[in-house]
């Protein structure tokens, strides 16, 4: 990296100082963050935009949530979308009721919240993350599995947020939040259409499950570039990421949140994975209509079912 110099109101330098001590970080790196979100910005937006001419009122941001989706609609035709998940008693230390390798704990947290944003037709811009272990040697391997996972998105970066360095942890603790924008025009909310097919790409699996399907090269699970891709097609109307309540849970969001009436197939509708956790988003739900159904699957290639049909 390059030094640069610049000039800042003493008001700004104040602010940056302020973000750095809250944050354990360095003035420079509070600059360099607040660089890249606003490269990614212009990535998005397309052309230069100054920040005095992007002022919004707080009357002016349309706010509602689409399940554990925070959506921020502005004036402008965009939206930025927010979503989080955090997790406790998982990860390498002596007192963690699942073990699980540092790294491998980071990815599957990571994979967790993007899937979450790119599901809703968002592009991610900003991972935040705090954990509540020491640095090094536990936190350190988490933020390098974060980072992993992090790389396959092109606009995506990750601030290493805070650790617990005063006082000696027994459990592994986490908090992540990620930070998407898109044109709310085409966010995949609201869109499934009338006949649309409900299907399922992937496996619900849990805990030990889930590792062992990664190390198994993710044959059977739903993995962060899957729904990159199926969040830029078309054709595919919503995706719905299923958790710990199973495919029946997310059928149910589905129905809550989008109003839809739903017709289970009549051969499955008793299967009794319907209510299996998928742990971290190993499922995804998504609707599209019928003429679509070979298309989608000779480019995700996962396990997919038909579950039902749109009143």
């Amino acid at each position: 990296m390059e030094p640069i110099n610049i000039r800042l109101p003493k008001e700004k330098i104040q602010r940056i100082d302020e973000i750095a001590v809250k944050n354990g970080i360095k003035r420079s790196e509070v600059i360099r963050q607040a660089l890249t979100i606003y490269l990614q910005l212009l990535e998005n937006i397309g052309e230069f935009v100054e920040f005095r001419s992007l002022c919004i009122s707080r009357e002016e941001i349309s706010t509602s949530n689409f399940g554990d989706l925070i959506i921020m609609k502005l004036k402008n035709g965009q939206a930025i979308v927010l979503a989080n998940t955090s997790s406790g008693g998982i990860g390498p230390k002596h007192e963690d009721e699942i073990k699980l390798d540092g790294k491998d704990f980071g990815r599957l947290m990571a994979r967790t919240v993007l899937i979450k944003v790119l599901a809703s037709g968002a592009q991610p811009i900003a991972l935040i993350a705090n954990l509540s272990v020491e640095f090094f040697p536990t936190g350190s391997r988490i933020f390098k599995g974060i980072r992993e996972e992090a790389l396959k998105i092109k606009t995506l970066d990750v601030l290493e947020g805070h650790t617990e360095e005063n006082i000696k942890t027994k459990q592994t603790g986490i908090g992540i939040t990620v930070l998407g924008i898109g044109n709310e025009k085409e966010l995949k909310m609201g869109k499934t259409l009338k006949n649309d097919i409900i299907a399922a790409f992937g496996v619900p699996k849990v805990g030990y499950e889930v590792i062992e399907a990664i190390n198994a090269n993710a044959r059977d699970i739903i993995m962060v570039e899957d729904v990159l891709k199926l969040s830029k097609m078309s054709y595919v109307h919503e995706l719905i990421p299923v958790g710990h309540e199973g495919i029946k849970g997310g059928l149910k969001v589905m129905e809550h949140i989008g109003g839809y009436r739903i017709k289970m197939e009549s051969e499955i509708k008793e299967k009794a994975d319907m209510e299996k956790s998928a742990g971290p988003s190993t499922v995804i739900l998504l609707t599209l209509e019928e003429e679509n159904i070979e298309q989608v699957k000779r480019i995700i290639k996962k396990p997919f079912q038909v579950w039902g049909r749109i009143m």
